[in-house]
């Protein structure tokens, strides 16, 4: 019986497309970098609020900017989680004023982070999906980075095909390749592509969802002029 089980969650886990895996552990990672403006940031945390709406198990929080954060590791209390979002002080997010400087994406980095996070997790919990929810509005910068970033998601879909990838992307800069090299399986099921930030809600992860109230504000878009091609200070 339990091997039974076990072949249904795998089933599920590898066929699973963007509104599927929404009863399983997910850890969302979050791009804070410069080009996120102020007036988006409530709109992602609307976004993650409202994906916690859904049947997820347990749920973990990672940031990352130039360096990465994890804001919490894996919890099932959806109420926790909203409190320590909604308890991020400014400097949470990278900015162009930020000292020192962190105008970078480093994207390659957050999803390792993400991968250590959920095998860790997956030790633990092994009869249960998992999802990894990346969302960015760029790319990985600096660019010679951004081998390092397909390498860490080529490992992920080899080593554990049975895992979901979903990788958002919103505004014009986003690198597409890149998204679909990050998402699992048949990219068009796993990257979903926005033109500004009121336009990603929860509702396109967890199709179930009752619908958001509309947001009317003038469209939030990321900042072209996000500093990171100027940020001078040194890459490592």
């Amino acid at each position: 019986m339990l091997n039974i089980v076990i072949l249904s969650v795998l089933l599920l886990a590898v066929s699973a497309k963007k509104g599927d895996g929404c009863n399983c552990d997910l850890e969302i990672v979050i791009d804070t970098s410069c080009s996120i403006p102020t007036a988006a940031r409530p709109k992602i945390f609307r976004f993650i609020k409202e994906v916690l709406e859904s049947n997820f198990k347990k749920v973990g929080v990672i940031a990352y900017d130039k360096t990465v954060r994890e804001i919490t590791d894996p919890i099932s209390n959806d109420n926790q989680i909203s409190k320590i979002i909604d308890a991020l002080p400014k400097s949470f997010w990278c900015t162009k004023d930020s000292k020192p400087g962190c105008c970078n994406t480093r994207t390659n980095e957050a999803l390792q982070a993400a991968l250590n996070v959920v095998e860790d997790l997956e030790a633990k919990r092994k009869n249960t999906c998992k999802v990894i929810l990346l969302f960015t509005d760029g790319k990985t910068f600096p660019k010679n980075l951004k081998g390092e970033t397909k390498s860490v998601a080529d490992y992920i879909h080899k080593k554990h095909p049975d895992w979901t990838v979903i990788a958002v992307g919103v505004g014009n800069k986003i690198d597409v390749n890149e998204l679909k090299a990050i998402a699992s399986g048949d990219a068009s099921d796993n990257v979903i592509l926005k033109p500004d930030f009121n336009s990603i809600r929860g509702i396109d992860i967890c199709p179930d969802l009752k619908p958001p109230v509309p947001d009317n504000d003038p469209p939030c878009h990321p900042d072209d002029d996000d500093g990171e091609d100027d940020d001078p200070t040194p890459q490592k």
